[in-house]
């Protein structure tokens, strides 16, 4: 009798141990499965995106005012899905830095092509002239054209914009728009027409008037 008793406990052992055994092995099993079943979903996940080109795009990592120079710090680059918009924009920041704005570039917005421009160069045969405008300079760009008059007569028929005041001061408003200041902008002249724009200073207002764009030329050509 005690050898039967203990063969039917090692037996109801076994048995036990194999329940165990089983269920231990379902649960590694399903958790293999879940493992597989979440790594194929991360690889095709990975294709798909292969499968998008991405190109890198400048982007204002501040408020750029129209019209200011675009400093280094001013941008950040960032991969997007590539597009024919992308290609419109600039691709490093070393590419865009030193440009001046040619509009109000917001935050988070791409920096595309057109909207910045080499800073103006002066020509051989001129000279850089501070002149305090009468007229508002909200509308002067940086390498943009411009004529100068005065009450009776023209000053300078295309003179090209070199610097302007802050935009963002709400200080270049000038006179024809009800504020008492004068602003100076920085303009580049040749030598007789710089010495006109000096003697007219002493006699009146100087007034600037934009030219437009279909007539002025490329302000980021090279001085002949």
């Amino acid at each position: 009798m005690p050898f039967l008793f203990s063969s039917s406990l090692s037996s109801s052992r076994r048995r036990d141990d194999t329940v165990v055994v089983r269920r231990r092995r379902a649960l590694a099993r399903r958790l293999t499965v879940a493992f597989c079943a979440g790594l194929s979903v991360w690889l095709i996940l990975q294709c798909m995106m292969s499968l998008v080109e991405r190109s890198p795009v400048v982007v204002a990592s501040v408020s750029i005012s129209r019209g200011t120079a675009i400093d280094f710090d001013d941008m950040t680059v960032e991969q997007v899905p590539a597009s024919v918009v992308t290609e419109s924009a600039f691709h490093t920041t070393e590419d865009a830095t030193g440009l001046i704005a040619q509009v109000d570039i917001a935050k988070g917005e791409p920096i595309m092509r057109s909207m910045a421009s080499k800073t103006p160069v002066i020509g051989t045969d001129q000279t850089a002239v501070e002149v305090t405008l009468a007229s508002s300079t909200t509308t002067l760009m940086p390498g943009r054209h411009v004529r100068l008059v005065a009450a009776d007569r023209v000053l300078a028929e295309s003179a090209l914009v070199l610097t302007v005041p802050d935009q963002g001061s709400g200080e270049s408003d000038g006179l024809l728009s009800g504020k008492a200041e004068s602003e100076t902008v920085t303009i580049a002249l040749t030598a007789d027409e710089a010495m006109a724009v000096l003697a007219a200073q002493q006699e009146g207002p100087v007034l600037a008037v934009t030219i437009a764009t279909e007539a002025e030329p490329d302000p980021t050509a090279p001085p002949e």
